[in-house]
């Protein structure tokens, strides 16, 4: 691999997943700071046959977590640790396994941990069982150091689906039954007749015990399809499949119990079910793909909090927290309640409730606000002010109906398909029967079975559910992952894009406004500030930590340095007092105001040595790499894009001015009751909302579609229609523009299946389809469709933005 950017081509996939590197990236190197970060430990942990296993593209590589509580393991491991026997067992689900790539580092990882027995990965369920000796494994410090990776643990909620194993155990029967079934109708085509005896009559009725096992085994998901769409009155696609082969299974059985099993459809029967039990399988599996790379998550129910109860401490889940009670809330914990400050002070985050990045100091006696994360390094007791009933986290942890805020149109379409398919097949049958009924019943039925066999719904059953298959698996490896079964659906319907800001099309994380001010520094100046910031977990000392780690600083482990909570960061080192915050904070002997630090021109965070100022370090959010270029090009394409925020209204219209979106479509200050009325007010029904945090949620309910970046946080992923991995936006445009061509492909394979029932139509009702025809003519139309369908879907297509001006850097004021 190459060791920097400047040896790469300026189109150089991502050295860690293979994707296009977003325009304007920070590395030329990778496409997200979650692929740099994976990249960067993979190598200095020695651990890159990583890169020799992951075979293929993959999607982008999710971030890191940062600050993430692991309070939930605690009565997990406290119960494994508790059970009989010499070795502990722990069974977890997993977010992020993409392949055996995951499986072989986890499993790596697991082995350097002292104590442990045995790991077992199901990558296909997303889930790990792990085995330690008692005592002797640090079960944390395991799961933290595969977390680091971008992989995130939980409790044990994942669970197969009925249809996930039913279907492929179904398929493959059939697929074992329906080749014998085949080798011996050849017999028959190629001229064994009633007259060969024994034999005739062995194949006969093998065929039919056969066919009969395919029907029970294969027809069964149709017949329960066809009854439920009966019961409520409406008629399911799958009605005409099901008395197809009941029809054609029925009209076999005839001609095998009068001696002519050479007249029977056995063939043309068992490859008909095996072909529509494929595409039912390929409509399902990477939709459960796609759920299973999330944990499973069930709102309150997987959130938990530490309670003291005298000398003990219970481990108890949010909605179990009364008034009164007293709860220690450990670095990336939650606050659940509205709670009173215990202890001197604590550095809160509430980005999960505003959307906004900002720490803030709390101080003794004051209020904990309800939805915060501990973003301190120490654990803080804090008084519950209400129970967990009262706390407004209730309404936005909920889950909503299934199916609740999304329009029914996207369904006419399928119904009115359905019904017509279903209508004409079983007139034109009918039909059949009426005409040939002259010449004799046998005849008549066998006219009516062929129009039954030949008039196969192979279009919608098979190429269809391929069709989706293939856009979205291209859809996830660009890093957007569909999780509802009909979204690809509704995105056509589409008309207006509403952006949260931070965190959307924000990251979440600031970013220096130029790299002067580091740069400049000197050697030593370099290590104080470093050793400064990465003490503090407040987003700027992030920042600055991260940058001067690039240019070389080292971390000094003897430093003691001293937080000032709303100014900064103090470290008397040698005699010399330096200092690293606000410009305005001064030594004391100093006297400095506001005024004079602001005439000075001082800006952002300030180092200062004994009070004069060394460096100023002005940062801003970091803005997507792609962000402007992807607005641009959805208002090209026609799509009206709004920004709906609980950030300072100022804040968000200037956001919206460098982003060229009009003022009055930027929307700041909202609550996110505010939120889910202005999705309302503007039109839910072709309206799509991207938004990262739970004051997102009710505007989640109201929007036709609705999806999250934030898959490392609890509670939006599951209430998403979909997700996105990395750090770009491009896979939404892609995702809207591949939704109207599979609109398209589908239309045209309605029209291929058309004109192809229209001939087989004429050949049946003139009496000249045969078993042997049939048998030929449903695989052969089967696979002209499929060919054309991935041709239709395997179109080149241009990269993203090649005739939109991407224009000028974008700042986002801070």
């Amino acid at each position: 691999m190459p060791d920097s950017a400047q040896t790469r081509p300026a189109e150089a996939p991502c050295l860690h997943c293979g994707s296009r590197v977003p325009e304007g990236a920070v590395s030329r190197e990778f496409c997200c700071a979650g692929c740099e970060a994976v990249h960067g430990l993979l190598v200095s942990q020695g651990l890159t046959r990583y890169y020799d296993l992951a075979t293929g593209g993959t999607a982008p590589a999710a971030e890191p977590a940062r600050g993430r509580g692991l309070s939930w393991l605690e009565p997990l491991v406290a119960r494994a640790e508790s059970a009989p026997g010499a070795l502990c067992s722990l069974e977890l689900d997993v977010q992020g396994i993409h392949c055996a790539a995951c499986v072989w580092l986890m499993s790596e990882l697991f082995r350097r941990q002292p104590g442990g027995a045995g790991l077992t990965v199901d990558p296909a369920l997303g889930k790990a069982r792990m085995q330690w000796r008692r005592g002797a494994f640090d079960v944390s410090g395991y799961l933290r150091a595969v977390e680091a990776f971008g992989y995130l643990f939980g409790p044990s909620r994942k669970c197969p689906a009925p249809a996930s194993l039913d279907l492929p155990i179904r398929l493959g029967i059939c697929v074992a039954l329906s080749m014998n079934v085949m080798l011996f109708s050849v017999s028959f085509y190629v001229g064994l007749a009633p007259e060969d005896g024994d034999v005739f009559g062995l194949f006969t009725w093998l065929s039919l015990g056969l066919s009969t096992l395919v029907v029970a085994v294969g027809g069964w998901p149709f017949f329960r399809s066809a009854w439920q769409g009966l019961r409520r009155g409406v008629p399911h696609l799958d009605l005409p499949i099901a008395l197809g082969i009941l029809m054609v299974f029925g009209t076999s059985l005839v001609q095998a119990r009068s001696g002519r099993g050479d007249l029977a459809y056995f063939d043309t029967l068992n490859t008909f079910v095996t072909l529509m039990l494929v595409g039912r399988w390929l409509q399902q599996r990477v939709l459960e793909r796609n759920r299973r790379f999330l944990l499973e998550d069930d709102g309150a129910e997987g959130l938990f909090v530490r309670r003291q109860v005298g000398a003990r401490l219970d481990t108890v889940r949010v909605s179990q927290v009364a008034e009164g009670d007293l709860l220690v809330i450990a670095p990336g914990d939650l606050v659940p309640v509205e709670a009173e400050l215990l202890d001197g002070n604590a550095r809160v985050s509430t980005d999960w409730m505003t959307g906004e990045p900002d720490e803030r100091d709390v101080l003794a006696g004051e209020v904990l606000p309800a939805g915060a994360f501990n973003a301190g390094r120490e654990a803080v007791r804090a008084r519950a002010r209400q129970s967990f009933q009262d706390s407004p986290l209730v309404a936005l942890l909920r889950r909503p109906p299934e199916g609740a805020g999304r329009g029914a149109g996207h369904t006419r379409f399928w119904e009115s398909v359905s019904r017509r398919w279903v209508v004409t097949v079983l007139a034109v049958s009918a039909l059949g029967l009426v005409l040939w009924w002259p010449s004799g019943p046998d005849k008549a039925l066998e006219v009516a079975v062929a129009l039954l066999v030949v008039t196969c719904p192979c279009a919608i059953g098979i190429a269809t559910p391929l069709a989706y298959e293939l856009v979205q698996a291209r859809l996830r490896r660009e890093g957007f992952f569909i999780r509802a079964t009909d979204l690809l659906d509704r995105l056509p319907r589409v008309r207006r894009v509403l952006f949260d800001k931070t965190g959307t099309l924000t990251l979440g994380r600031m970013e220096l406004v130029d790299r002067a001010g580091l740069e400049s520094l000197g050697g030593e100046a370099r290590e104080v500030a470093f050793n400064l910031a990465a003490r503090s977990n407040h987003p700027v000392s992030r920042c600055l930590a991260e940058g001067l780690s690039r240019l070389g600083a080292r971390f000094d482990a003897e430093a003691r340095v001293t937080e000032h909570p709303g100014h900064g960061l103090e470290w008397v080192r040698g005699g010399v007092c330096w200092r690293l915050g606000r410009a305005d904070w001064r030594m004391s002997a100093e006297g400095a105001t506001a005024e004079r630090a602001a005439a000075e021109g001082l800006r952002g965070t300030v180092l200062f040595r004994d009070g004069v100022p060394v460096a100023a370090f002005p940062v801003r959010e970091a803005l997507r790499p792609d962000a402007r270029r992807e607005v641009l090009a959805l208002q090209a394409e026609g799509q009206e894009v709004w920004l709906l925020s609980g950030d300072a209204p100022a804040r968000v219209r200037a956001l919206a001015s460098s982003l060229d979106v009009p003022v009055e479509r930027a929307l700041g200050g909202l609550r996110p009751e505010e939120k889910a009325f202005a999705v309302s007010r503007l039109g839910a029904a072709d309206t799509l909302y991207l938004g990262d945090g739970v004051n997102d949620s009710l505007a989640f309910e109201r929007a036709l579609c609705a999806g999250t970046p934030a898959i490392d946080r609890p509670v939006m992923p599951g209430k998403s229609d979909f997700f996105l991995v990395g750090e770009g936006l491009s896979s939404l445009r892609e995702a809207l523009r591949l939704s109207q061509q599979l609109q398209r492909v589908v239309r045209r394979l309605l029209h291929l299946a058309i004109g192809y029932n229209t001939v087989a139509v004429a050949v049946c009702l003139a009496g000249w389809m045969t078993p042997l025809r049939a048998a030929v003519a449903m695989p052969a139309i089967s696979l002209a469709t499929v060919l054309f369908t991935v041709w239709s879907l395997s179109e080149p297509r241009a990269p993203h933005g090649d005739s939109t001006p991407v224009g000028r850097p974008t700042e986002v004021p801070a």
